[in-house]
């Protein structure tokens, strides 16, 4: 757990956890640099606060999770808000909309044409463990029978493994990240997003630890990130990236 609780103005530097391989989101530039969509927009938001920020770039998502309720990480960026979450963390403002995408084996026609047939079709489904993919998953892979057609992985290129492997017909992710994710790897002529347009699942958020961070920062964390919302600082680094993300308003 964190010593000190960080307060606003900022009187200790600010943890944070990100991927270095998620371009244009997050990503190393020729100089080894960290940068991208992601990593600008909370570099910004914690430069209003006054506050210095430390990202780390080595930690799978549960793991960051697990450090974020003990206190060692203070903040996640691009996190879904959960009651389990809500249990240990703080959470932002929305500032995204979020999106599901169903991935299949090239050649491979599933006859999906909504959530619910994943189900009533009896797939096995990929999923990143601790990752929330929002109420209508939940409530869809809550009951024994179904929970027992679910197969985790620890992070993207797994999911890919078992999906190649046939341990599962098909996987869920976010969307566009799968999509960016599969781009100049191995998997992406084996690996395709399926028809199924991506589906809309809830909206996207600053997650911080209430073991680390106090009230008093969130209320200020969400002026800053609601004056990003309205000024333009967002629009511009979405133009920057070349992204087309529907910002929350």
């Amino acid at each position: 757990m964190a010593t000190e609780l960080l307060d606003w103005p900022c009187q200790r530097v600010v943890v944070s956890r990100s991927s270095d391989q998620m371009p244009p989101f997050s990503f190393r530039d020729p100089q080894h640099k960290l940068t991208g969509y992601r990593i600008e927009f909370i570099q910004q938001l914690f430069a209003r606060l006054g506050c210095d920020l430390e990202i780390l770039t080595d930690l799978p998502w549960k793991r960051s999770l697990m450090l974020l309720k003990e206190g060692e990480v203070d903040v996640l960026m691009n996190a879904s808000m959960s009651a389990q979450r809500a249990e240990f963390a703080w959470f932002s403002i929305p500032y995204e909309q979020e999106q599901l995408a169903l991935f299949v084996k090239a050649g491979t026609q599933l006859p999906i044409k909504e959530l619910q047939d994943i189900v009533r079709l009896g797939y096995q489904v990929g999923l990143i463990r601790g990752n929330y993919y929002g109420d209508t998953i939940n409530s869809l892979f809550q009951q024994p029978d179904t929970k027992s057609k679910i197969v985790e992985a620890i992070d993207r290129q797994s999911l890919g493994q078992l999906l190649l492997r046939d341990r599962v017909q098909l996987y869920l992710d976010y969307y566009p990240n799968g999509v960016l994710a599969l781009q100049n790897t191995a998997q992406q002529q084996l690996i395709v997003q399926h028809p199924l347009p991506p589906q809309q699942i809830g909206q996207v958020y600053f997650m911080l630890s209430r073991n680390s961070v106090s009230p008093a920062f969130v209320r200020q964390l969400n002026k800053e990130l609601s004056l990003m919302l309205q000024d333009g600082s967002i629009e511009k680094l979405r133009q920057k990236y070349a992204l087309s993300l529907q910002v929350a308003g």
